[in-house]
């Protein structure tokens, strides 16, 4: 059976996700085999910059998100869940 891909229908998403693994493939076979470090980063750079870039989503998720913490809040959340089911 011989498979055809088809790039044109490929999402972002997943071209961001494949070079990202094979720019971090390369940069682990450089740093293990070839004793060579690409990245010009130390550990504690990573882990800084990954620890503020998953500050920043989490932040920006929880302040996007409808946060209902009042009983009338709450109520017309449930009347909002209410009316989009009616209309599907």
């Amino acid at each position: 059976m011989k498979m055809k891909f088809n790039f044109k229908n490929v999402s972002k998403g997943t071209w961001v996700r494949i070079i990202s693994l094979i720019l971090l493939a390369i940069n682990q076979i450089a740093t293990s085999v070839f004793n060579y470090q690409l990245l010009p980063f130390s550990d504690e750079e990573v882990y800084e910059g990954v620890s503020t870039i998953l500050t920043i989503i989490l932040m920006v998720v929880n302040t996007w998100k409808n946060n209902s913490f009042t009983e009338q809040a709450q109520e017309a959340d449930a009347l909002l869940k209410q009316r989009k089911g009616l209309k599907k």
